[in-house]
């Protein structure tokens, strides 16, 4: 029998490709659906039904803003409109404390510190929408439902404390590991990701959050005029949470020098 030529394998292969590709798909949700009683919830955590479900909703959102054509063409659009009504899905710790309130996804925080031999002191990973920081507390949407927590008591965002060229601060609230990218006028502005949807995070003096789809190229400029240096007297010490704080110099949107960061660390 002859050999098949290389043309011919290649031609087999590419038209196995989609099916390949439908196969790891299938796979993929088929574990997703069996890492979880509830669809759509993180694996290994505690998370609802109705949980499950916002989370399950978000990610096909993110996957039809990314993939289709339709999408793409209606993403920066939508995106203002839902995360003004709904918020973002982010990243915070909370105590336990929250699981009979908004009880969003809560998984064990990796971080030793936030063990404690009684648990209503103890600090767990949670996340769930957010739309804003108000008055010192965190704004929730849980389906049609808005929640306001406490921050620093019931829940913990990570801290940015700019240091203006001029004198005085001004405090911020990001999602955990997210940072920031550079200032515009008084307003902080982070990207931030999700379900691999990178946009910009524009966080108001007042604690407002905005949300806008991110331009392809002139980002990186920022992160590359960013350089650690030594945190000014008087700096704060690392808020419940966190374990250290670091400064990095930051620019404003212009790519001039805006004075500082402060940020905090804590073991992720």
């Amino acid at each position: 029998m002859d050999t098949p030529s290389r043309k011919v394998i290649i031609q087999l292969l590419l038209a196995l490709l989609p099916l390949v590709s439908t196969y790891a798909q299938s796979a993929l949700d088929q574990f997703e659906a069996v890492s979880h009683e509830n669809k759509g919830c993180p694996e290994n955590s505690e998370c609802d039904a109705e949980m499950g479900q916002l989370l399950e909703q978000w990610k096909s959102l993110a996957r039809r803003w990314q993939t289709t054509e339709k999408g793409r063409t209606l993403f920066a659009k939508e995106l203002v409109l839902i995360t003004t009504k709904r918020g973002w899905p982010s990243e915070f710790y909370a105590r336990p404390g929250v699981r009979s309130t908004l009880a969003p996804a809560l998984v064990s925080s990796a971080c030793s510190q936030h063990r404690s031999k009684n648990p209503a002191e103890s600090l767990m990973r949670g996340i769930g929408f957010i739309k804003a920081v108000e008055n010192e507390h965190v704004v929730f949407t849980k389906g049609n439902t808005e929640f306001r927590l406490k921050l620093g008591e019931a829940v913990f965002l990570q801290t940015v404390i700019w240091h203006k060229p001029a004198g005085g601060t001004q405090h911020y609230y990001l999602p955990l590991e997210e940072k920031p990218l550079y200032i515009d006028g008084e307003e902080l502005v982070s990207l931030v990701e999700s379900e691999d949807l990178y946009v910009l995070l524009t966080l108001g003096p007042s604690g407002q959050w905005k949300f806008q789809a991110a331009p392809e190229f002139g980002l990186l400029q920022y992160h590359e005029n960013q350089e650690e240096v030594p945190c000014p007297k008087g700096a704060i010490g690392p808020p419940i949470g966190f374990l250290r704080t670091f400064c990095k110099k930051i620019t404003n949107k212009q790519g001039t020098p805006a004075g500082l960061v402060q940020l905090f660390w804590a073991c992720q």
